[in-house]
Protein backbone atom coordinates (compact mmCIF):
# COMPACT_ATOMS: atom_id res chain seq x y z
CA UNK A 1 0.00 0.00 0.00
CA UNK A 2 1.39 3.55 -0.84
CA UNK A 3 -0.02 5.38 1.86
CA UNK A 4 1.40 5.08 5.96
CA UNK A 5 -0.77 2.72 7.60
CA UNK A 6 -0.92 0.81 10.96
CA UNK A 7 -2.92 -0.99 13.41
CA UNK A 8 -1.40 -1.40 17.36
CA UNK A 9 -2.88 -3.71 19.40
CA UNK A 10 -3.18 -2.49 22.98
CA UNK A 11 -2.79 -6.91 23.99
CA UNK A 12 1.09 -7.94 23.90
CA UNK A 13 -0.17 -11.33 21.00
CA UNK A 14 -2.42 -9.44 19.19
CA UNK A 15 -1.85 -9.26 15.26
CA UNK A 16 -3.64 -7.46 12.56
CA UNK A 17 -3.70 -6.53 9.24
CA UNK A 18 -5.34 -3.81 6.50
CA UNK A 19 -7.46 -4.63 3.78
CA UNK A 20 -8.26 -2.81 0.83
CA UNK A 21 -10.48 -0.25 1.51
CA UNK A 22 -12.87 -0.80 -1.60
CA UNK A 23 -16.00 1.53 -2.29
CA UNK A 24 -17.45 -1.60 -4.06
CA UNK A 25 -20.31 -3.43 -1.29
CA UNK A 26 -21.52 -5.70 -4.32
CA UNK A 27 -18.80 -8.48 -2.96
CA UNK A 28 -18.16 -9.82 0.16
CA UNK A 29 -14.62 -8.32 1.23
CA UNK A 30 -14.47 -10.89 4.32
CA UNK A 31 -14.47 -13.95 2.09
CA UNK A 32 -11.35 -15.97 3.52
CA UNK A 33 -10.03 -14.07 6.08
CA UNK A 34 -11.04 -16.58 8.43
CA UNK A 35 -12.67 -14.66 10.50
CA UNK A 36 -14.94 -16.04 13.53
CA UNK A 37 -18.57 -17.66 12.92
CA UNK A 38 -20.02 -15.60 15.20
CA UNK A 39 -19.64 -12.75 18.36
CA UNK A 40 -21.29 -10.90 21.12
CA UNK A 41 -20.47 -7.20 21.92
CA UNK A 42 -21.95 -6.62 25.13
CA UNK A 43 -20.59 -3.48 25.91
CA UNK A 44 -21.11 -1.75 22.11
CA UNK A 45 -18.67 0.02 20.73
CA UNK A 46 -16.55 2.56 22.45
CA UNK A 47 -13.93 5.46 21.48
CA UNK A 48 -12.01 7.73 22.82
CA UNK A 49 -8.22 9.53 22.88
CA UNK A 50 -8.62 11.00 19.34
CA UNK A 51 -5.72 12.30 17.24
CA UNK A 52 -5.56 13.90 13.87
CA UNK A 53 -5.19 10.58 12.07
CA UNK A 54 -5.96 8.06 15.06
CA UNK A 55 -8.14 6.87 17.75
CA UNK A 56 -8.35 4.43 20.19
CA UNK A 57 -11.00 1.64 19.97
CA UNK A 58 -11.91 -0.96 23.05
CA UNK A 59 -14.48 -3.44 22.28
CA UNK A 60 -15.34 -6.39 25.27
CA UNK A 61 -15.96 -9.41 22.84
CA UNK A 62 -17.75 -12.96 24.08
CA UNK A 63 -19.01 -16.34 22.57
CA UNK A 64 -16.58 -15.84 19.90
CA UNK A 65 -17.41 -18.94 17.71
CA UNK A 66 -14.91 -20.86 15.59
CA UNK A 67 -11.11 -18.95 15.09
CA UNK A 68 -10.35 -16.19 16.85
CA UNK A 69 -10.30 -13.23 14.67
CA UNK A 70 -12.49 -10.38 13.85
CA UNK A 71 -13.03 -7.68 11.48
CA UNK A 72 -13.13 -3.96 11.77
CA UNK A 73 -14.71 -1.01 9.30
CA UNK A 74 -14.49 2.31 9.25
CA UNK A 75 -16.04 4.44 7.05
CA UNK A 76 -17.40 8.45 6.27
CA UNK A 77 -21.53 7.43 6.82
CA UNK A 78 -23.47 5.47 8.74
CA UNK A 79 -24.82 3.67 6.01
CA UNK A 80 -20.66 2.17 4.83
CA UNK A 81 -20.99 3.24 1.45
CA UNK A 82 -17.76 5.18 1.85
CA UNK A 83 -15.49 2.72 3.47
CA UNK A 84 -11.94 4.13 4.31
CA UNK A 85 -10.10 1.42 5.50
CA UNK A 86 -10.75 -2.29 6.65
CA UNK A 87 -8.97 -4.72 9.38
CA UNK A 88 -8.59 -8.20 10.52
CA UNK A 89 -7.57 -8.24 14.25
CA UNK A 90 -6.44 -11.64 15.90
CA UNK A 91 -8.28 -12.19 19.39
CA UNK A 92 -5.53 -12.97 22.00
CA UNK A 93 -6.60 -15.29 24.71
CA UNK A 94 -6.79 -12.69 26.86
CA UNK A 95 -9.33 -10.32 24.90
CA UNK A 96 -12.04 -13.43 25.83
CA UNK A 97 -12.03 -11.95 29.08
CA UNK A 98 -11.37 -8.36 28.93
CA UNK A 99 -11.73 -5.36 25.91
CA UNK A 100 -9.78 -5.78 23.48
CA UNK A 101 -7.98 -2.33 22.86
CA UNK A 102 -7.18 -1.56 18.66
CA UNK A 103 -4.73 1.99 18.40
CA UNK A 104 -5.75 2.55 14.75
CA UNK A 105 -3.58 4.98 13.09
CA UNK A 106 -4.32 5.79 9.32
CA UNK A 107 -3.15 8.42 6.71
CA UNK A 108 -6.51 7.36 5.34
CA UNK A 109 -7.94 9.53 8.27
CA UNK A 110 -8.70 13.17 8.50
CA UNK A 111 -8.52 15.52 11.29
CA UNK A 112 -11.53 17.21 12.46
CA UNK A 113 -13.96 14.22 10.77
CA UNK A 114 -16.44 12.41 11.74
CA UNK A 115 -15.84 8.81 11.07
CA UNK A 116 -18.72 5.38 11.69
CA UNK A 117 -17.03 2.21 12.72
CA UNK A 118 -18.37 -1.53 13.53
CA UNK A 119 -16.88 -4.93 14.23
CA UNK A 120 -17.53 -7.74 12.12
CA UNK A 121 -17.49 -11.48 12.11
CA UNK A 122 -18.80 -13.92 9.97
CA UNK A 123 -22.26 -13.93 11.89
CA UNK A 124 -22.49 -10.70 14.31
CA UNK A 125 -22.05 -7.01 13.82
CA UNK A 126 -21.27 -5.04 16.71
CA UNK A 127 -23.78 -1.61 17.13
CA UNK A 128 -22.07 1.18 14.92
CA UNK A 129 -19.85 4.09 17.07
CA UNK A 130 -19.08 7.44 15.50
CA UNK A 131 -15.88 9.22 16.34
CA UNK A 132 -14.22 12.77 15.38
CA UNK A 133 -10.47 12.64 14.92
CA UNK A 134 -8.78 15.64 16.61
CA UNK A 135 -8.90 18.94 14.37
CA UNK A 136 -5.77 20.29 13.00
CA UNK A 137 -3.37 22.39 14.94
CA UNK A 138 -4.61 25.62 13.10
CA UNK A 139 -8.12 24.46 12.85
CA UNK A 140 -9.90 28.20 14.35
CA UNK A 141 -13.22 26.68 14.74
CA UNK A 142 -15.74 26.78 17.60
CA UNK A 143 -15.31 24.11 19.71
CA UNK A 144 -18.04 21.77 21.43
CA UNK A 145 -17.29 19.53 24.42
CA UNK A 146 -19.62 17.81 26.99
CA UNK A 147 -18.12 16.80 30.40
CA UNK A 148 -20.21 14.60 33.01
CA UNK A 149 -19.11 12.66 36.02
CA UNK A 150 -20.80 10.55 38.97
CA UNK A 151 -23.15 7.79 37.58
CA UNK A 152 -23.94 5.77 39.88
CA UNK A 153 -25.87 2.48 38.30
CA UNK A 154 -27.45 1.52 41.25
CA UNK A 155 -28.90 5.60 41.80
CA UNK A 156 -30.93 6.28 38.60
CA UNK A 157 -30.98 5.90 34.95
CA UNK A 158 -28.51 6.98 32.81
CA UNK A 159 -31.40 9.63 30.91
CA UNK A 160 -28.51 12.13 31.05
CA UNK A 161 -26.47 10.10 29.01
CA UNK A 162 -29.53 8.93 26.33
CA UNK A 163 -29.60 13.45 26.08
CA UNK A 164 -25.56 13.55 25.49
CA UNK A 165 -25.69 11.14 22.74
CA UNK A 166 -27.73 13.99 21.09
CA UNK A 167 -25.57 16.57 21.36
CA UNK A 168 -23.33 17.43 18.63
CA UNK A 169 -20.07 17.59 20.31
CA UNK A 170 -16.23 16.81 19.50
CA UNK A 171 -15.86 15.32 22.58
CA UNK A 172 -17.14 14.12 25.80
CA UNK A 173 -14.90 14.25 29.02
CA UNK A 174 -15.43 12.03 32.21
CA UNK A 175 -14.60 13.99 35.19
CA UNK A 176 -14.48 10.97 37.72
CA UNK A 177 -16.56 8.06 39.42
CA UNK A 178 -17.52 5.81 36.68
CA UNK A 179 -18.26 3.23 38.18
CA UNK A 180 -18.34 2.92 42.26
CA UNK A 181 -16.52 0.74 43.90
CA UNK A 182 -19.45 0.15 46.58
CA UNK A 183 -23.04 1.13 45.46
CA UNK A 184 -24.31 3.03 48.39
CA UNK A 185 -27.18 5.18 46.88
CA UNK A 186 -30.42 3.77 46.68
CA UNK A 187 -32.53 4.03 43.36
CA UNK A 188 -35.47 2.45 41.59
CA UNK A 189 -35.50 -1.07 42.45
CA UNK A 190 -34.56 -3.20 39.49
CA UNK A 191 -31.32 -1.36 39.97
CA UNK A 192 -29.75 -3.09 42.40
CA UNK A 193 -25.47 -3.94 42.43
CA UNK A 194 -25.24 -7.25 43.89
CA UNK A 195 -21.50 -7.08 42.68
CA UNK A 196 -19.34 -9.44 45.64
CA UNK A 197 -20.09 -12.57 47.46
CA UNK A 198 -22.23 -10.42 49.95
CA UNK A 199 -24.40 -9.03 47.57
CA UNK A 200 -23.89 -5.53 48.48
CA UNK A 201 -22.02 -3.90 45.47
CA UNK A 202 -18.36 -3.84 46.70
CA UNK A 203 -15.95 -4.55 44.01
CA UNK A 204 -12.86 -5.39 45.68
CA UNK A 205 -10.96 -7.70 43.68
CA UNK A 206 -9.54 -7.78 39.71
CA UNK A 207 -12.37 -9.49 38.65
CA UNK A 208 -15.04 -7.60 40.47
CA UNK A 209 -13.97 -4.03 39.70
CA UNK A 210 -14.03 -5.41 35.60
CA UNK A 211 -17.35 -6.69 36.55
CA UNK A 212 -18.61 -3.73 37.90
CA UNK A 213 -17.46 -2.12 34.21
CA UNK A 214 -19.94 -4.89 32.31
CA UNK A 215 -22.48 -4.13 34.69
CA UNK A 216 -22.50 -0.02 33.72
CA UNK A 217 -22.03 -0.56 30.27
CA UNK A 218 -24.96 -2.89 30.35
CA UNK A 219 -27.10 0.22 30.46
CA UNK A 220 -28.12 1.12 26.97
CA UNK A 221 -28.33 5.07 27.44
CA UNK A 222 -24.83 5.06 28.16
CA UNK A 223 -24.17 2.61 25.33
CA UNK A 224 -25.91 5.19 23.12
CA UNK A 225 -23.59 7.91 24.62
CA UNK A 226 -20.62 5.85 23.32
CA UNK A 227 -21.10 5.20 20.34
CA UNK A 228 -21.82 8.56 19.59
CA UNK A 229 -18.80 10.31 21.17
CA UNK A 230 -15.25 9.79 21.49
CA UNK A 231 -14.18 9.97 25.35
CA UNK A 232 -11.33 11.06 27.50
CA UNK A 233 -11.59 10.01 31.12
CA UNK A 234 -10.12 11.04 34.58
CA UNK A 235 -10.43 8.96 37.77
CA UNK A 236 -11.76 9.85 41.35
CA UNK A 237 -11.72 8.15 44.21
CA UNK A 238 -14.22 5.58 43.03
CA UNK A 239 -13.08 4.10 40.37
CA UNK A 240 -9.97 3.45 43.06
CA UNK A 241 -10.41 2.54 46.56
CA UNK A 242 -10.56 3.95 50.02
CA UNK A 243 -10.89 3.64 53.75
CA UNK A 244 -13.16 5.72 55.60
CA UNK A 245 -17.08 6.79 55.32
CA UNK A 246 -17.98 5.61 52.33
CA UNK A 247 -17.84 1.85 53.65
CA UNK A 248 -20.53 2.09 55.73
CA UNK A 249 -18.75 0.07 58.53
CA UNK A 250 -18.27 -3.23 55.83
CA UNK A 251 -14.79 -5.20 56.60
CA UNK A 252 -12.89 -5.18 53.51
CA UNK A 253 -12.01 -8.87 52.40
CA UNK A 254 -8.71 -6.99 50.38
CA UNK A 255 -6.33 -4.49 51.68
CA UNK A 256 -6.39 -1.18 50.62
CA UNK A 257 -3.30 -0.63 48.80
CA UNK A 258 -4.76 -3.75 46.75
CA UNK A 259 -8.01 -2.85 45.92
CA UNK A 260 -6.27 0.43 44.21
CA UNK A 261 -4.16 -1.69 42.33
CA UNK A 262 -7.06 -3.57 41.20
CA UNK A 263 -9.19 -0.22 40.89
CA UNK A 264 -6.12 0.84 38.61
CA UNK A 265 -6.29 -2.07 36.50
CA UNK A 266 -9.44 -2.44 35.60
CA UNK A 267 -9.43 1.63 34.67
CA UNK A 268 -6.98 1.03 32.22
CA UNK A 269 -8.64 -2.43 30.99
CA UNK A 270 -12.14 -0.49 30.04
CA UNK A 271 -11.25 2.99 29.12
CA UNK A 272 -10.37 4.11 25.55
CA UNK A 273 -6.74 5.63 26.59
CA UNK A 274 -3.36 4.60 25.19
CA UNK A 275 -0.85 2.96 27.72
CA UNK A 276 -1.33 2.44 31.40
CA UNK A 277 0.14 3.49 35.01
CA UNK A 278 3.24 1.95 34.26
CA UNK A 279 4.13 3.39 31.15
CA UNK A 280 2.69 6.84 30.69
CA UNK A 281 0.69 8.68 33.61
CA UNK A 282 -2.77 9.69 34.06
CA UNK A 283 -2.25 13.31 33.57
CA UNK A 284 -2.26 14.63 29.97
CA UNK A 285 -3.22 17.30 27.70
CA UNK A 286 -4.41 17.39 24.69
CA UNK A 287 -4.46 20.11 21.50
CA UNK A 288 -8.23 21.15 20.20
CA UNK A 289 -6.82 23.23 17.20
CA UNK A 290 -6.39 27.01 18.28
CA UNK A 291 -9.04 26.90 20.38
CA UNK A 292 -8.51 25.03 23.49
CA UNK A 293 -6.15 22.79 25.13
CA UNK A 294 -7.49 20.42 27.61
CA UNK A 295 -5.06 19.45 30.56
CA UNK A 296 -6.21 15.88 32.63
CA UNK A 297 -5.59 15.37 35.97
CA UNK A 298 -4.99 12.62 38.31
CA UNK A 299 -5.94 13.70 41.93
CA UNK A 300 -5.21 10.87 43.80
CA UNK A 301 -1.98 8.96 42.48
CA UNK A 302 1.14 11.84 43.55
CA UNK A 303 -0.69 13.49 46.49
CA UNK A 304 2.08 13.95 49.24
CA UNK A 305 0.15 13.73 52.68
CA UNK A 306 -3.31 14.10 54.07
CA UNK A 307 -5.96 16.85 53.68
CA UNK A 308 -4.66 20.19 56.16
CA UNK A 309 -1.01 18.06 55.91
CA UNK A 310 0.05 21.21 53.87
CA UNK A 311 1.29 18.16 51.55
CA UNK A 312 1.01 18.80 47.63
CA UNK A 313 -2.24 17.64 45.90
CA UNK A 314 -0.67 17.13 42.56
CA UNK A 315 3.33 16.16 43.32
CA UNK A 316 5.65 18.32 42.18
CA UNK A 317 5.89 16.69 38.81
CA UNK A 318 2.31 17.28 38.03
CA UNK A 319 2.10 20.81 39.33
CA UNK A 320 5.35 21.82 37.38
CA UNK A 321 4.01 19.98 34.12
CA UNK A 322 0.59 21.67 34.37
CA UNK A 323 1.89 25.11 35.34
CA UNK A 324 4.23 24.62 32.76
CA UNK A 325 1.68 23.50 29.92
CA UNK A 326 -0.89 26.37 31.16
CA UNK A 327 2.07 28.61 30.76
CA UNK A 328 3.45 27.70 27.48
CA UNK A 329 0.03 26.49 25.27
CA UNK A 330 -1.06 28.86 22.56
CA UNK A 331 -4.84 27.88 22.64
CA UNK A 332 -6.96 30.49 22.94
CA UNK A 333 -8.94 28.13 26.43
CA UNK A 334 -6.87 26.30 28.67
CA UNK A 335 -9.69 23.74 30.01
CA UNK A 336 -8.62 21.86 33.44
CA UNK A 337 -10.27 18.47 34.04
CA UNK A 338 -10.45 18.08 37.37
CA UNK A 339 -11.87 15.29 39.43
CA UNK A 340 -12.41 17.45 42.44
CA UNK A 341 -13.60 20.64 43.22
CA UNK A 342 -11.28 23.70 43.47
CA UNK A 343 -13.15 26.45 44.96
CA UNK A 344 -13.37 26.51 48.21
CA UNK A 345 -16.76 25.80 49.75
CA UNK A 346 -17.65 26.17 53.49
CA UNK A 347 -21.27 25.17 55.92
CA UNK A 348 -20.23 27.98 57.58
CA UNK A 349 -17.28 30.91 57.33
CA UNK A 350 -13.80 28.60 58.16
CA UNK A 351 -15.78 25.13 58.13
CA UNK A 352 -14.96 23.44 54.16
CA UNK A 353 -17.83 21.11 53.01
CA UNK A 354 -15.13 18.68 51.97
CA UNK A 355 -11.40 18.46 52.74
CA UNK A 356 -10.98 15.49 50.33
CA UNK A 357 -10.93 17.92 47.43
CA UNK A 358 -9.01 21.11 47.00
CA UNK A 359 -10.20 22.84 50.17
CA UNK A 360 -7.71 20.14 51.89
CA UNK A 361 -4.61 21.74 50.14
CA UNK A 362 -5.85 25.41 50.08
CA UNK A 363 -1.66 26.13 49.39
CA UNK A 364 -1.43 24.25 45.77
CA UNK A 365 -4.60 26.20 45.21
CA UNK A 366 -2.95 29.47 46.13
CA UNK A 367 0.38 28.46 44.38
CA UNK A 368 -1.40 27.72 40.81
CA UNK A 369 -3.93 30.97 41.38
CA UNK A 370 -0.77 33.03 42.01
CA UNK A 371 1.08 31.88 39.29
CA UNK A 372 -1.25 32.28 36.54
CA UNK A 373 -1.85 35.54 38.12
CA UNK A 374 1.88 36.31 37.28
CA UNK A 375 2.81 34.46 34.08
CA UNK A 376 -0.62 36.38 32.94
CA UNK A 377 -2.49 32.97 31.92
CA UNK A 378 -5.88 33.99 30.20
CA UNK A 379 -8.55 32.01 29.74
CA UNK A 380 -7.97 29.28 32.33
CA UNK A 381 -11.17 27.47 33.01
CA UNK A 382 -11.99 24.39 35.26
CA UNK A 383 -14.45 21.30 34.80
CA UNK A 384 -14.89 19.30 37.64
CA UNK A 385 -16.69 16.72 39.48
CA UNK A 386 -17.65 14.69 43.04
CA UNK A 387 -19.60 17.11 44.87
CA UNK A 388 -22.87 15.93 42.75
CA UNK A 389 -23.67 19.70 42.86
CA UNK A 390 -24.04 22.16 39.91
CA UNK A 391 -21.77 24.92 40.65
CA UNK A 392 -20.23 27.95 39.07
CA UNK A 393 -18.05 30.47 40.17
CA UNK A 394 -14.10 31.84 40.24
CA UNK A 395 -11.34 29.99 41.70
CA UNK A 396 -9.47 32.75 44.19
CA UNK A 397 -6.26 32.37 45.74
CA UNK A 398 -8.04 31.57 49.23
CA UNK A 399 -10.63 29.35 47.03
CA UNK A 400 -13.14 32.39 48.87
CA UNK A 401 -14.15 35.65 48.33
CA UNK A 402 -11.70 38.64 48.78
CA UNK A 403 -8.78 37.51 47.15
CA UNK A 404 -7.90 37.34 43.51
CA UNK A 405 -8.68 35.05 41.14
CA UNK A 406 -6.76 33.01 38.90
CA UNK A 407 -9.65 30.86 36.83
CA UNK A 408 -13.29 30.20 36.55
CA UNK A 409 -14.66 26.91 37.18
CA UNK A 410 -17.81 24.95 36.53
CA UNK A 411 -18.98 21.93 38.42
CA UNK A 412 -21.05 19.43 36.05
CA UNK A 413 -23.68 17.76 39.21
CA UNK A 414 -24.07 14.17 38.59
CA UNK A 415 -25.55 11.80 36.29
CA UNK A 416 -27.38 9.90 38.47
CA UNK A 417 -26.25 9.50 42.13
CA UNK A 418 -27.36 11.28 45.07
CA UNK A 419 -26.57 14.95 46.03
CA UNK A 420 -25.79 16.47 49.19
CA UNK A 421 -29.42 16.27 50.23
CA UNK A 422 -31.75 12.94 48.52
CA UNK A 423 -34.34 15.11 48.32
CA UNK A 424 -37.79 14.45 46.42
CA UNK A 425 -38.25 17.07 43.54
CA UNK A 426 -41.05 18.50 45.01
CA UNK A 427 -39.12 19.74 47.82
CA UNK A 428 -37.83 22.32 46.18
CA UNK A 429 -38.44 24.68 49.24
CA UNK A 430 -35.70 23.30 51.15
CA UNK A 431 -33.21 22.95 48.37
CA UNK A 432 -33.61 27.10 47.94
CA UNK A 433 -33.11 27.59 51.49
CA UNK A 434 -30.20 24.80 50.99
CA UNK A 435 -28.75 27.22 48.28
CA UNK A 436 -29.54 30.46 49.78
CA UNK A 437 -27.59 29.52 53.34
CA UNK A 438 -24.56 28.32 50.59
CA UNK A 439 -24.27 31.48 48.84
CA UNK A 440 -24.17 33.07 52.01
CA UNK A 441 -21.37 30.83 53.18
CA UNK A 442 -20.03 31.49 49.88
CA UNK A 443 -20.45 34.98 47.94
CA UNK A 444 -18.23 34.05 45.52
CA UNK A 445 -20.48 31.15 43.84
CA UNK A 446 -22.26 32.50 41.13
CA UNK A 447 -24.37 29.43 40.57
CA UNK A 448 -25.56 26.50 42.54
CA UNK A 449 -28.01 23.67 41.80
CA UNK A 450 -28.51 21.15 44.61
CA UNK A 451 -31.45 18.63 43.54
CA UNK A 452 -30.73 18.27 39.54
CA UNK A 453 -28.78 15.50 37.82
CA UNK A 454 -27.12 15.83 34.57
CA UNK A 455 -24.18 16.80 32.76
CA UNK A 456 -22.34 20.09 30.81
CA UNK A 457 -21.85 21.28 27.51
CA UNK A 458 -19.33 23.90 26.83
CA UNK A 459 -19.04 25.88 23.55
CA UNK A 460 -15.18 27.53 23.12
CA UNK A 461 -15.17 30.72 20.49
CA UNK A 462 -12.72 32.99 20.31
CA UNK A 463 -14.01 35.91 22.40
CA UNK A 464 -16.16 33.97 25.36
CA UNK A 465 -16.88 30.43 26.14
CA UNK A 466 -20.31 29.42 26.66
CA UNK A 467 -21.75 26.73 28.95
CA UNK A 468 -24.97 25.21 29.10
CA UNK A 469 -26.23 22.99 32.46
CA UNK A 470 -28.83 20.11 31.66
CA UNK A 471 -30.72 18.31 33.81
CA UNK A 472 -33.09 15.01 32.94
CA UNK A 473 -36.60 15.51 35.00
CA UNK A 474 -36.02 12.46 37.15
CA UNK A 475 -33.20 9.17 37.02
CA UNK A 476 -36.27 7.30 38.77
CA UNK A 477 -37.53 6.02 35.65
CA UNK A 478 -36.42 5.79 32.06
CA UNK A 479 -36.51 8.08 29.59
CA UNK A 480 -37.41 11.05 31.30
CA UNK A 481 -36.76 13.98 29.59
CA UNK A 482 -34.07 16.85 29.75
CA UNK A 483 -33.99 21.02 30.08
CA UNK A 484 -31.96 23.51 30.41
CA UNK A 485 -31.08 24.01 34.33
CA UNK A 486 -28.38 27.35 33.67
CA UNK A 487 -26.22 28.99 30.60
CA UNK A 488 -23.53 30.60 31.40
CA UNK A 489 -20.78 33.16 29.75
CA UNK A 490 -17.02 33.54 30.33
CA UNK A 491 -15.29 36.27 28.65
CA UNK A 492 -11.85 36.13 27.89
CA UNK A 493 -9.47 38.32 29.18
CA UNK A 494 -9.72 40.64 31.98
CA UNK A 495 -10.16 39.43 35.58
CA UNK A 496 -11.96 35.72 35.00
CA UNK A 497 -14.96 36.33 35.45
CA UNK A 498 -18.46 34.07 34.83
CA UNK A 499 -21.43 35.60 33.79
CA UNK A 500 -25.46 33.78 34.28
CA UNK A 501 -27.36 34.29 31.77
CA UNK A 502 -30.24 32.04 32.49
CA UNK A 503 -31.18 30.20 35.38
CA UNK A 504 -34.42 28.00 35.73
CA UNK A 505 -36.75 29.11 38.89
CA UNK A 506 -38.54 26.15 41.08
Amino acid sequence: MDRRSFLQLGLAGAAAHLLPACGDNQHDPWLGQGLADGAGFPDGVIAGSPEPRAIHLVVQLEALVGRPRVGLEVARDADFDGIVLRAVVDVPELARDVPLHARLADDALAPGTQYYYRWITRGARSPVGAFRTLRAAADRRPLRLGFFSCQGWQAGYFNAHAALAREDLELVVSLGDYIYDLSDDRGPPERVDRIGPAGLGFAETLGEYREKYRLYRSDPDLGAMHARHATLAVWDNHELAEDGGHLGGITPRVLLADRLVNGRAAFWDAMPMQAGPSERPLYRSLRLGTMAELFLLDLHSHVGGPPGSGASYLGAAQRDWLLAGLAASPARWKIIATSTVMMGLDLSPGNPVNTNQWDGYPEERRLIVEELRARGVAGVVALSGDLHTFLAGPVTASGRAGTPAGLVEVSGGAISSQGLLDLKEDEGNVATLLEDAARGANPHLLYIEVLARGYGVLEARQDEMLVTLRSPRSVATRGAPTRDLARLRIPHGGEPRIELLYAETR
